[in-house]
């Protein structure tokens, strides 16, 4: 017990700096998790609040798997995850291969970064290209003669494209990134064999694949969820019979049909499944894949090819797959520069520089919080044996695994009196626990010998931190906020849940609001000059991407896995 004290009170800065982080997350996460656990067994009703409303037991989720419609909707939630998961794996190892072909380390980058775009661009603009290109008389680039995107046939099969095709640049850079640290550590050792197919296997193939293992091991941890902004977004009823996922049921459910118990119901099975799921592969990718994403390795561009035949495939694949990601590009940055408006509209009436303004400052405010709470909740797991560690890191796990906008979160923000304020949009934009973890674990394997000398040599924590932590996390840690900010700014979900007021809306949703309303507001349907202010709102977060591009890197990219 004495050894046990003297253990609390050496690491006494630690548990001092979470606390502000941790009282953050008791009032928001917390307290609204409690009402999740017991808002499923009541039948909630809106004069009487959540304690007053009669307690049905487990009528909800009996009711629930008794509905045929609630079972195809986990149906299509299974197939649709477990497709994109498969679908992004398979092509993101196949270029991420052909990438480690390429001679030229520039070249390399410069495919990574044009592969990266596509993330950044908001979910709903990126569906409203695809449903362009693909709509009968709309489409600019295709003939197509059919109505795909009602026919049940096709859309799942062009949902995963359109998902993969947006986000699977971060797959490529961690399988990337495996292969370069292999290299890497291939030079330290010596080893120089560049002719041998067998080095090729054992030098790229070998580390991409394990590198892709642990991107779909922690897909799976969010195996009931789905980008709601992207489905709902190309999904109509015509197609719920195969697109209508659990985040979409959910929101119908429990936002329009105000059936709040029920939604309620169905969050807590997706959160019971999940949390079991990121657990084991919190586990398996920690004790058998955790070198493969964080190698420890500080050299870049690392890789050694060959010219010739692997080369000359290398780049064939790596032009083919950027034509594909250029299509959404053009549509979105030079196509509607180059076309008239139909109706005669411009840009300027559509352009609000206040509204700009006002949503980047409400941004930078909760990106600055959430910087400073990721810093401090992750400093304490730099040690190793701090007591009390484990239950820590159970606790954060817990937190990930909550996501954010469920219906108990609706319900407390709207007795505090905060719906149609920017608070929700604020508060809600601190929590993001994956960089706690993404950020020690850096830290962990490129400087935890640094870290053991310093304590061996007796300095203090307080010291430790400033001098050694904050110094050789900084880049990352900006980085990992440069990926919030655009998290926040292309995301339109927070004010559909909570604002009703347009004048409060932020630009993409305002971007959502006059492409619904066309008729009414005199801009047709795949209008050039909606495309232009579209554009204009894709822009901020592109221009962070260019900018910070050399820091962000595969292991940074990793907190935005289950955002994927």
């Amino acid at each position: 017990m004495k050894s046990l004290l003297a253990r609390i009170w050496k690491y006494k800065l630690h548990y001092m700096l979470v606390i502000p982080a941790l009282l953050l997350i008791f009032v928001f996460k917390i307290i609204p998790f409690v009402i999740a656990l017991i808002l499923p067994f009541k039948r909630y009703i809106l004069t009487k609040g959540i304690w007053d409303s009669p307690w049905v037991g487990m009528n909800n989720f009996i009711h629930l798997f008794g509905d045929p419609s609630f079972r195809n909707v986990i149906a299509n939630t299974l197939l649709i995850k477990l497709g994109y998961i498969a679908a992004s794996g398979a092509t993101a190892l196949v270029v991420a291969l052909a990438l480690s072909c390429v001679a030229s380390g520039k070249l390399r980058t410069a495919f990574a970064t044009l592969f990266l775009v596509p993330y950044f661009v908001p979910t709903l603009i990126f569906a409203y290209i695809a449903t362009i290109v693909f709509t009968p008389s709309h489409s600019p680039l295709l003939d197509i003669q059919a109505l795909v995107w009602i026919d049940i046939r096709y859309f799942r099969i062009l949902l995963v494209m359109v998902e993969l095709l947006k986000t699977c640049g971060i797959p490529i850079l961690i399988a990337l990134a495996a292969i370069n640290s292999k290299h890497a550590a291939s030079v330290r050792d010596g080893m120089d064999d560049r002719t041998s197919d067998h080095r090729f296997i054992t030098m790229n193939v070998f580390p991409a694949v394990r590198a892709i293992s642990a991107f779909m091991l922690l897909q799976l941890s969010a195996l009931l969820s789905t980008d709601f902004e992207l489905v709902s977004s190309l999904y109509s009823p015509l197609v719920y019979e195969v697109g209508d996922t659990i985040s979409t049921y959910m929101v119908r459910t429990g936002l329009m049909n105000l059936e709040i118990s029920r939604a309620g119901a169905v969050w807590l099975i997706q959160f019971a499944v999940q949390l079991l799921l990121a657990i084991l592969a919190y586990l398996v990718v920690r004790g058998r894949f955790l070198a493969d994403l964080f190698s420890g390795s500080r050299q870049t561009n690392a890789i050694r090819t060959t010219h010739g035949g692997k080369g000359l495939a290398g780049i064939g694949v790596a032009v083919l797959y950027a034509l594909v990601v250029s299509v959404p590009l053009y549509m979105l940055f030079v196509y509607p520069f180059t076309n008239p408006s139909s109706a005669g509209h411009s840009l300027s009436k559509l352009l609000s520089e206040s509204n700009f303004l006002l949503y980047t400052g409400i941004n930078l405010a909760a990106v600055i919080i959430n910087m400073l709470m990721t810093v401090t909740l992750a400093y304490p797991l730099t040690v190793k044996d701090l007591p009390g560690r484990s239950l820590y890191k159970a606790f954060l796990l817990l937190v990930l695994t909550m996501g954010s906008g469920a219906m108990h979160e609706y319900l407390m923000v709207k007795s505090l009196g905060m719906v149609n304020t920017f608070f929700p949009h604020l508060f809600y934009g601190f929590f993001s626990v994956i960089p706690v973890i993404v950020l020690k674990s850096i830290f962990n394997s490129k400087y935890a010998d640094l870290k053991a000398k310093e304590s061996a040599e007796g300095r203090g924590e307080l010291r430790t931190f400033f001098m050694l932590f904050i110094p050789k996390i900084w880049k990352p840690l900006l980085a990992l906020g440069v990926l919030q900010f655009a998290s926040l700014w292309n995301s339109y979900y927070m004010s559909l849940v909570y604002l009703a007021r347009k004048e409060m809306y932020p630009p993409i949703m305002l971007f959502l609001s006059t492409a619904l309303s066309g008729g009414k507001t005199g801009i047709p349907y795949g209008d050039p000059v909606l495309l232009q202010y579209a554009a204009v709102v894709a822009l901020p977060p592109l221009l962070l991407l260019l900018l910070f591009r050399r820091w962000l890197t595969s292991e940074v990219l990793l907190s935005q896995i289950q955002k994927l």
